[in-house]
Parts: structure tokens; sequence; C-alpha cells
């Protein structure tokens, strides 16, 4: 069975006529090309070459190998460029699983621009708690996980990315929209929206009464921070949201506003220990971190202007 440095020279003698340009052309000895015909011609035990006037002339037999031989090479660029597009994150498969309030609010948005200068990458994007996405990264079939909570699993590898914040949303014609800051306490006065005890954004604002001695008390209970945004923009009331929800969404008559205490909300990328992660889902983790960092909105103690 020849291999593919025998083809190479076959088809280079046929296209110069000689070994010595064969070998230029090649960069290697003239010696070594005599060499490797007939070594190819006595593996497949007929002639390739007949010599005319100083010329290499291929038989039809040599014709018809380098015409075949043709497809295995156009095979090889293809294969190089593949792995030129790898190697550079242009082309791939990226498969994410996020917390709702990051894949239905800045993630879109990271995407996008990621996806500007890589038009071939297929992307997978799957939603679901915390406990969802550790399942999916374990068993392979997610590379990379992005939360607010931290997953605790020990198979995988977590990395804080940002540290951003809990705000305030309420009706543009709400009393609490004249307010710069809002005090957590006095969201017991109104009709607070909020959520369930045993999901982490309920546990986190727990936490946060308690410090101040008091118990939360909310009027409309939910799970997401999605859903919080649209019962506000309803008029239903006034919610404590996850800020990365808010980026880059036209929130309309709704009003941000920081809280006071501050609650922040750490958001982690996961991967998992168990299977190989692409170069592709390396370079984005990279890249959704500064995207974050240049996009999220400002610390307690600003009015968000980009929502």
């Amino acid at each position: 069975m020849i291999n593919a440095r025998q083809l190479e020279v076959l088809c280079a003698v046929i296209e110069v006529g000689t070994t010595a340009k064969a070998a230029e052309l090649l960069a290697v000895s003239q010696p070594a090309i005599s060499n490797m015909i007939r070594h190819t011609e006595a593996q497949v035990g007929f002639a390739l070459f007949a010599r005319e006037r100083g010329r290499l002339v291929p038989t039809p037999e040599a014709l018809h190998i380098a015409q075949e031989a043709q497809h295995l090479f156009m095979q090889q660029r293809r294969v190089a460029t593949i792995i030129e597009e790898l190697r550079g994150g242009t082309t791939g498969r990226l498969s994410i699983v996020a917390t709702p309030s990051i894949g239905q609010g800045i993630l879109p948005h990271a995407l996008a621009e990621f996806l500007k200068t890589r038009p071939k990458l297929n992307v997978s994007l799957d939603l679901g708690h915390v406990d969802h996405i550790a399942n999916r990264l374990v068993s392979g079939r997610a590379e990379l996980g992005l939360s607010i909570t931290a997953p605790r699993h020990s198979a995988l590898t977590v990395r804080p990315i940002f540290e951003g914040q809990m705000v305030c949303v309420c009706p543009q014609d709400h009393e609490m929209a004249l307010s710069r800051t809002i005090r957590i306490a006095d969201l017991n006065h109104v009709r607070h929206i909020s959520y369930a005890a045993n999901t982490p954004l309920g546990q986190m604002i727990d936490a946060a009464f308690s410090k101040r001695g008091l118990e939360r008390r909310y009027f409309f209970e939910v799970r997401h921070t999605m859903a919080a945004l649209d019962m506000v923009a309803a008029g239903l009331g006034v919610a404590l949201v996850d800020g990365y929800a808010l980026v880059g969404r036209n929130l309309g008559s709704v009003v941000v506003r920081p809280i006071d205490p501050p609650i922040a909300l750490n958001m982690h990328s996961s991967m998992s220990n168990l299977f190989p992660t692409s170069n592709i889902a390396y370079q984005f983790q990279v890249f959704f971190r500064d995207f974050v960092a240049n996009h999220s909105l400002p610390q307690a103690g600003g009015v968000p202007d980009m929502v």
C-alpha cells in the first residue's frame, strides 16, 4: 500500500517532468526522489514512468493513480483548514447550559457578538436550574455552564466570572420610582413580587432581610427572574431581580434602581473534569467574562442607564 508521501512525489514528477525539478519543488534531494519512484514501482508491480529525451513520461497507470490522488490531497487540505478553524475557534460546536436569567438576558447578546467572526459555529443552548446545569456537564451533554449559584459537584471546575448585583425594578409611575435607592425593608409595605423560599434568589433575599432582623413578605411568588420582570412590566408590583437579566432588554416603562443593602450576585462558569473541553468553549468563556464586565449593570449606588 503506497502512502501519501509516495503519491505526492509521483504527482510532483508528473507535473514538472524530471526528478531534479521535483526534488526542488519538494525541497528534498534528487536521489531521494529517484529512490522513492523506484520503491513505488516495486510496490505496485508495474512501471510508472518511461524516460524520453531526459524527461520522465508518466504511463497511463501513473496518470490514473495521480488523478485519484488529487481527491486525497483535496481532502487533506480540507482537514487542514478545519483544524485551523478549530484552532482559531471559527467553526465547530459550542454547547452551553445556563440559568434562565443569564440565558434569556445577557447571554444572547454575547453570543451575537461572538458569532460575528464565527459564522460556521454551531451553538446549542439549554436553560435550567443549577442542578440541571451540573447534570448536563457531568454527563457530557454540555461543555460550559453559566450560573449565579455555583454548582456543587466534585467533577466540575467552577470559576467566578463577575460580581454583579440584584436590583429593584418597578413601574415608572410607582411611588418607589421617585427614590434613587430602594431600601429592601420598604418592599414589605408594597406589592412585592418575589421568589419562592427554596430558590437561590429567594434564599439570598431572605438572608439580606434576616440581617436586618426582618422577615421577607411578598404578594406574588415566582421562581424565575423573567416572570418577575413580566409582572412588573404589567404593573402588578415591584421586584428584586438579577441584574444580568436586564442587559440589552427594552424595559419600556419599567424603572431600575439599586438597593440598600446591596445583594451581590456572582456569576460563575463551570466545566466538567470528566470530558475534554473544546478550544472554542475556553475561548467563549474568556469572551463572555469580558463581555459581562463591559456590559453589566453598574455596582450599587448608581442608576442603570443602559437598560
